[in-house]
């Protein structure tokens, strides 16, 4: 008798949620409000469904949504919404948006908009003693980012057969070096991939503009990969006229994190010049890998201006700069020559494994790591060599010594200085 009282009730429960249910989505659209077009003498309905109806004319009907952009509230049915377009911005406006002509108020609406979800941009605090020392000079980093116990990146290099194909590669014709052509192919077997992308990024840009664009979708995940190559899209159409931005993103669904950062670069040229860090902290500093090696690689590219020499010899640590001016003046490779068996590099890190050796004797445990780790950096291929990653971490914590091991670490890896 239980069980059956049980199925009875479960039955009746069903029943009650299933008309409950059917009660709620059956419920009609509400009446938001009215939409005056006074330019075409027209007037329309909308539901809170985004159905838009002309009054007078049922026939007339589309939906409306929320504009991608944000600088807008809603995006209102058009024929061709990605040359003229019809909008309800947050002071009530209607708005017609021409591609060749731009904006203009055509008309008004009773309905209350949302907040605007544009942000109010504050640029970031910088320290001017913490940073990163480049040949354009000491360039500070938003303080917010700075990770004091780890100042160390990674370091640059490459063996000498690989820099013999790179310098063979790069002769002409004619017989003679084509410089940028070496740099390129130093930097793309020196620098691991997500470096590269960073350097390529800084290289490709045009504005500082489409260099912060490009350096968030390098820097961040799928989602800003897909909104920053939205971004750049409208940016080669229509520049800094971001009024028109509604036009370009048309097709897009409405995303608060495409907003944010449109929000942030624009927000930026009020204050002057657009930035890569500016836009990061704005935008969201965690949503970006932005460890010390990517923020060593970043200040070194974008103050390089894409010229490889420049931003190798800043990203790669101090000796960097020295051991490429040699490719030119000893050659490549060999016993000599840059990247050989006896480049500076190799020299600094053996001299950081005299130094260890000198203070915990020969057989101690991170002795032999480095001396292990420095002789798979001269045969191993570029940084993304997992004996990269381990100079970079045993760097981060012997280089907080004062000692004449910090001093020679500091000399050899590049870093944030403080």
């Amino acid at each position: 008798m239980k069980t059956l009282h049980l199925k009875r009730v479960k039955i009746f429960v069903s029943f009650f949620l299933l008309a409950l249910f059917t009660d709620l989505y059956s419920q009609p659209p509400v009446l938001l409000g009215r939409i005056y077009d006074q330019a075409h003498g027209q007037a329309f309905v909308l539901y809170s469904d985004g159905m838009m109806i002309q009054e007078g004319n049922p026939m007339n009907r589309g939906l409306a949504s929320r504009d991608p952009s944000g600088i807008m509230y809603l995006r209102l049915p058009a024929a061709n919404p990605y040359q003229k377009a019809f909008f309800l911005d947050y002071n009530k406006n209607v708005i017609e948006l021409d591609y060749m002509t731009g904006s203009r108020i055509i008309g008004f609406s009773d309905i209350q908009p949302p907040p605007n979800p544009m942000i109010n941009y504050v640029p970031p605090a910088y320290s001017p003693n913490v940073g990163i020392q480049t040949p354009n000079g000491f360039q500070p980093l938003p303080s917010q980012i700075v990770d004091t116990n780890n100042p160390y990146g990674d370091l640059m290099i490459t063996n000498g057969q690989t820099a013999k194909s790179c310098y063979d590669q790069s002769i002409g014709f004619n017989g003679t070096l084509d410089r940028q052509k070496f740099g390129d192919c130093m930097v793309a077997h020196m620098a691991g991939k997500k470096e590269n992308e960073i350097y390529n990024c800084v290289k490709n840009a045009s504005t500082q503009e489409e260099q912060a664009l490009c350096l968030v979708g390098t820097m961040g995940g799928n989602n800003e990969r897909r909104i920053s190559a939205s971004l750049l899209k409208c940016y080669k159409q229509y520049g800094n006229d971001y009024s028109k931005y509604p036009l370009c993103l048309a097709g897009e669904s409405s995303d608060p994190e495409l907003q944010r950062l449109l929000s942030c670069v624009q927000q930026q040229g009020q204050y002057g010049q657009v930035s890569f860090m500016n836009t990061a902290v704005c935008y969201g500093a965690g949503k970006l890998n932005l460890n010390t090696e990517a923020q060593i690689v970043v200040q070194c590219a974008v103050t390089s201006g894409g010229q490889p020499y420049v931003f190798a010899g800043c990203a790669g640590g101090q000796l960097m700069a020295r051991e490429l001016d040699k490719c030119f003046t000893d050659g490549v490779g060999g016993d000599s020559g840059c990247f050989g068996k006896n480049n500076d590099i190799v020299k600094g890190l053996n001299k950081i494994g005299s130094e260890l050796q000198n203070q915990f004797g020969p057989t101690n445990d991170i002795v032999r790591t480095w001396n292990t780790t420095v002789h798979d950096i001269q045969y191993g291929p570029g940084q993304n060599h997992e004996a990269v990653k381990i100079l970079t971490n045993m760097g981060n914590e012997l280089g907080k010594a004062g000692n004449n091991i910090g001093k020679e670490i500091k000399k050899v890896l590049p870093r944030i200085k403080w």
